[in-house]
């Protein structure tokens, strides 16, 4: 009997050790949200809105209004994660993301921090969401529009860094007298652009009656001109005839359901003139819909914010416009995948 006992016990042992590399794959994983929250933490506590001086521990806890213990276990975790450096006692946000804070700078992120909030709030609710036991929170779904894009610097930055890898590929595309139509480009930065780099005659930019705010600052001047315009409307319902040379669609796709974004390329390719010019950049996605790295997670994101929406693989759209005669031009893989397509001439 004791034998018995033994023997189980070692088995035990044996397939705890076995377990093992599984567990310590899954954990880091399944723990990773407290790094997460205590960034949104220090932030809420303004540690952020001071980055460039060194502070003791009693300094911080001064300024943030908590006990040194807290100011202590916060300020070394940002250590661990490597925003924070310390030298004999004194903590002090690493130089190059300090830039990160800079107020009115156009890429402070404290507010893309907060934020953030509101999305572990919501995604602790994922198995009710898609159960359909428990509502998607309409603040955050949507946080970008009616003008809220503007709060997040943050993601200002990427975009135009994005932005600036793809204009290379459109420019070649855009001949004089040429007419675009930028569908969902309310932020303005690629119509601000072609009419910087390109003879076009005039970017339309097709988006929601409130999405133009930033447009309206970045493009006063063309807008007065009449190089620029805004066209309030719905990428899924708008109805134009073929009058455009180049119709853009950037980051757009993955906020509707299936059958919408089918609709929505069809009404891209209605606006565009015979031999006219379809460039579409997405978040890339293989066919399977699991990589390349964090994109199946934000396909989960995008369903958390609107009903049936989804990150639609690379492979759909491609494969979607082809069987309707359209032609591949290119694909280009870069932070995102730009495809451009060209409709035949006659």
């Amino acid at each position: 009997m004791n034998d018995g006992g033994a023997l189980q016990g070692e088995q035990r042992r044996r397939e705890d050790t076995n377990l093992q590399p599984a567990w310590n794959d899954v954990f880091p994983k399944l723990t990773a949200f407290r790094q997460s929250l205590v960034i949104i933490a220090a932030a809420e506590l303004g540690y952020f809105d001071v980055v460039s001086d060194l502070e003791s521990v009693a300094d911080i806890s001064k300024r943030l209004n908590v006990s040194e213990v807290g100011a202590s276990v916060i300020v070394n975790a940002l250590s661990a994660l490597g925003m924070v450096e310390e030298a004999a006692g004194y903590y002090k946000v690493r130089p190059d993301i300090a830039r990160l804070f800079t107020p009115n700078s156009g890429h402070d992120i404290r507010y893309n921090i907060v934020a953030l909030k509101k999305e572990v709030e919501v995604w602790s609710r994922m198995a009710g969401i898609m159960r359909g036991d428990s509502e998607r929170d309409l603040e955050y779904s949507r946080e970008l529009f009616d003008g809220g894009i503007k709060k997040f610097e943050g993601l200002g930055l990427l975009n135009r860094i994005d932005a600036e890898q793809i204009l290379p590929h459109i420019v070649p595309h855009v001949q004089p007298r040429f007419n675009v139509l930028d569908i969902g480009g309310g932020e303005g930065y690629y119509a601000k652009r072609l009419c910087e780099l390109t003879p076009v005659e005039r970017v339309d930019i097709l988006d929601i009656r409130t999405g133009f705010s930033i447009s309206e600052e970045v493009n006063a001047n063309a807008l007065t001109g009449g190089r620029v315009r805004h066209i309030p409307g719905d990428a899924r319902d708008f109805e134009v005839a073929a009058q455009y040379d180049v119709v853009l669609m950037n980051e757009l796709l993955e906020l509707f359901r299936e059958d919408e974004k089918y609709r929505i390329l069809e009404n891209a390719l209605s606006a565009l003139k015979a031999g006219g010019f379809l460039v579409v950049t997405k978040f890339p996605l293989n066919p399977e819909g699991t990589g390349p790295g964090r994109f199946p997670l934000f396909s989960v994101r995008m369903h958390m914010k609107f009903e049936e929406a989804f990150l639609e693989s690379d492979k759909v759209i491609v494969d979607w416009l082809v069987a309707r005669g359209i032609e591949v031009v290119d694909i280009v893989r870069l932070n995102r995948t730009l495809m451009i397509f060209q409709k035949p001439r006659g």
